[in-house]
């Protein structure tokens, strides 16, 4: 009996071992290619987009830096400018307006008068630039900075020297003010003042209220060294009527200059030089 093989294919495994490696390089050049291709994109676009992030970004980093120092130049402020504002003021809000010439020098010291009482003084040394002549004025405060008393006016005043005249106002709260002179070249006090009185329409005519506006009475004593003059209205048209007193005494004129003159003197001494 014969018994017969079918040939053998030799090299069909080769073959097929062949075609599936080709085919896996195939795949496998594929997806390189696809990975390669894609990742160079996505990291063209990457990088671009994180330029456009910084440049956005960079001046949010840049405020962080300002503000702090901002913030610390608030909080340091020139100690000078607080103290100015934070101090009491040291000069009284009311100042006379007193102008008689060239301002040499002014400001406040303190003074004693009698009594053991002490205020504070505004002065003014003036200077006449045609005359050359100096007028010393000074004011006395009350109680409070807003208030003045009194002021003094001297008029060709020499430092250190003697008074010859002075001029004094007194101020009241519900009144008008005084003015008194104390005259040492002919020893006389002379003191004036205006009373404001309620006025409104006139019930006369033009030509009697000028009659009867300028009343003057004169009244002297036996002496003749004190007169009083008044000024006054019987119209009651008028704002005010007016009084001049007039004293003949030497010695109570020396006494008063003399007095003044202390309180000048302390200015002089108190005062920077």
């Amino acid at each position: 009996m014969r018994v017969s093989r079918a040939p053998e294919q030799r090299g069909g495994a080769s073959k097929i071992l062949l075609y599936l490696s080709l085919v896996a390089t195939v795949a496998i050049a594929g997806i390189l290619v696809t990975y390669f291709t894609t990742g160079f994109d996505l990291r063209s676009a990457t990088g671009d987009q994180t330029g456009l992030t910084d440049l956005a970004v960079a001046p949010a980093e840049v405020a962080p830096v300002v503000a702090p120092v901002a913030a610390a130049a608030a909080a340091k402020p020139d100690s000078e400018l607080i103290l100015l504002a934070d101090e009491p003021v040291t000069l009284p809000r009311l100042i006379p307006d007193a102008r008689f010439g060239e301002v040499l020098s002014e400001g406040l010291v303190e003074v004693d008068l009698p009594g053991e009482v002490t205020a504070e003084s505004w002065y003014s040394f003036q200077v006449n630039t045609s005359t050359r002549d100096i007028t010393l004025f000074f004011a006395l405060y009350g109680n409070s900075p807003d208030t003045i008393t009194r002021t003094v006016k001297i008029e060709g005043y020499t430092q250190r020297g003697a008074l010859n005249i002075a001029e004094v106002t007194l101020f009241y709260p519900e009144g008008t003010e005084r003015q008194i002179i104390y005259d040492g070249g002919q020893g006389i006090i002379t003191l004036s003042q205006q009373y404001p009185q309620p006025y409104g329409p006139s019930m006369f005519s033009p030509e009697l209220r000028v009659a009867m506006v300028n009343q003057n009475m004169v009244l002297t004593d036996d002496s003749g060294n004190i007169s009083t003059q008044l000024q006054i209205d019987l119209s009651g048209f008028s704002d005010s009527e007016h009084m001049v007193f007039t004293s003949s005494d030497p010695d109570l004129v020396n006494a008063a200059l003399s007095e003044i003159q202390g309180i000048v003197g302390q200015i002089e001494d108190r005062r920077p030089k």
